[in-house]
Formats: C-alpha cells, sequence, structure tokens
C-alpha cells in the first residue's frame, strides 16, 4: 500500500491513502478526505474543519469544478506536496490532484 509521508510542524506524518486505488475525481476526494478527517483526530486537530465539496458547491467556494477537500485548520501549506506526491502515485489513473490554496486540495477528471 502507498502512503502520503510528508513532515509538518507535528512532526512527520503518513496519510492513510493509496492514489492508485482510484478510477475517478470523486472516488480519490471522498478516499482522500476520510484519510484527512483520521489524519487531523489523530493530531488532535477538529476533524469537523475538514471539508469535502463536491463540484457544485466547489465552483461556488473556490470557482473551480473539481471535487475540493479543504482543511484549513492543517499542517502549514500541507496541500502543495501532498497534491504532487497523489499525482506522482496515481498510475495511470483519469484524474489529477491540485493544490488551489495551501490549505485545500481539488481532485478533477483528465
Amino acid at each position: 500500500m502507498s502512503n502520503i509521508n510528508y513532515f509538518s510542524e507535528y512532526g512527520p506524518l503518513e496519510l492513510d491513502f493509496d492514489p492508485s486505488k482510484y478510477k475517478s475525481a470523486s472516488g480519490a476526494a471522498k478516499a482522500f478526505h476520510k484519510a484527512l478527517t483520521e489524519l487531523a483526530e489523530s493530531i488532535g486537530l477538529c476533524a469537523e474543519y475538514v471539508h469535502l465539496w463536491n463540484p457544485e458547491k466547489a465552483s461556488k467556494m473556490r470557482n473551480t469544478d473539481g471535487w475540493c477537500v479543504c482543511w484549513d485548520e492543517g499542517c502549514f501549506e500541507w496541500s502543495y506536496g501532498t497534491a504532487s506526491d497523489i499525482n506522482d502515485q496515481r498510475g495511470f489513473a483519469n484524474w489529477y490532484a491540485e493544490p488551489y490554496y495551501s490549505f485545500d486540495i481539488c481532485f478533477h477528471n483528465a
């Protein structure tokens, strides 16, 4: 199983998310949201601040047409390296991830 790992102000963190398992942006975003919620709880942060927005809500909140996972209480600039790692590990899936701000990642179908 592949995991997303990075160093943060909370120390080294491992996100239990394997991008290669998902064939669509929606499936990846939902699984990523679940993994990020579990990570937030494990480091003592409020899981209620990890949001999942479908494309309709994301277009209103972020002016993007993809699925969006937002964690504005999260680690400093967590989305930049995380989105890059997700794309490196997604294999040949027909979707990709990109940071929108430093605290959210949008998942788009390719």
